[in-house]
């Protein structure tokens, strides 16, 4: 953030950068950057997207069958996606998904 003296006639840019924070403060904010660490996969299978990938059909079906039961309780509730964007109406949540 500037600083400005003089009323304003004077700009120091980086103000806050350079004599707000100390060296130890400045070396803190260019070393702490967030790590995520992912599980590696050692199956040696393919992956989604890959070469050689079969798709499971029982987790497919059972992937459609929840999807069906979730638009069946949005019809059920009276949920519509133009009374939601026109309006502004509140989304119903259903807290038992699975």
């Amino acid at each position: 953030m500037p600083r400005y003296f003089l009323f304003g006639l004077v700009r120091v840019p980086m103000w806050e950068y350079y004599w707000g924070h100390t060296k130890a403060q400045i070396e803190l904010m260019t070393i702490d950057v967030p790590l995520t660490l992912f599980k590696k996969d050692r199956s040696g299978k393919p992956k989604p997207g890959e070469k050689g990938y079969k798709p499971n059909p029982k987790k497919l079906q059972e992937a459609v069958e929840r999807w069906k039961k979730r638009k069946e309780d949005r019809k059920k509730r009276g949920f519509s996606l133009s009374k939601f964007l026109n309006t502004g109406e509140k989304i119903p949540v259903d807290d038992n998904r699975g």
